[in-house]
């Protein structure tokens, strides 16, 4: 079944919208867009974090990366969501390399997913490949399912967060002061 075809069986039969999906070069342009949006499939996570140096002792600091873009495809409405995410972690016997986390984050967020999913996949992932002692993971967005259907309200931001490993460990006043910052 074509694109069009499908449009046509399960979205509209209006004339208008089929021909823009009739064109022979429509389709194959369609594909390599949600290849693209989609590639986060073909990344393995586990290998993305890489050690930048090993830790002598306890590193008793917290590393924030902030303001990471990501852009996702919503698995309830297959349609976008975009926003920002921020990553608090506490190394455990190495720090990770910082340009590491906007690549965790592209490789999750360029799947189907919910934002929900999406932090707790990025924190497990820095706890579990990234041998963090604890990592939280917060993000903000918009999402297209609420902007321009059911709700239609474009000014609404969703913000989720997910704490892996051992959350107390996120609970100290050093911890608070830096997500001020």
């Amino acid at each position: 079944m074509t694109i069009a075809e499908w449009i046509e069986q399960n979205v509209t039969t209006d004339k208008r919208a089929l021909d823009w999906y009739r064109s022979p070069e429509c389709e194959p342009r369609i594909v390599r867009a949600y290849r693209e949006l989609l590639s986060g499939y073909d990344v393995d996570t586990s290998k993305i974090l890489k050690t930048t140096c090993t830790v002598e002792g306890e590193h008793t600091g917290a590393v924030r990366i902030r303001d990471i873009n990501y852009y996702s495809i919503c698995a309830h409405h297959f349609l976008p969501f975009f926003g920002t995410v921020d990553i608090v972690y506490l190394p455990g016997d190495r720090i990770l390399g910082l340009g590491k986390f906007p690549r965790l984050v592209q490789a999750f967020s360029r799947r189907f997913q919910i934002q929900e999913h999406l932090v707790k996949e990025i924190a497990t992932e820095i706890v579990t490949s990234g041998g963090a002692r604890a990592a939280q993971a917060t993000a903000s967005g918009r999402h297209m399912c609420m902007c321009s259907r059911g709700p239609s309200d474009q000014t609404v931001i969703t913000d989720t967060s997910y704490t892996a490993g051992d959350a107390r460990l996120l609970q100290s006043s050093e911890i608070h002061a830096l997500r001020r910052l």
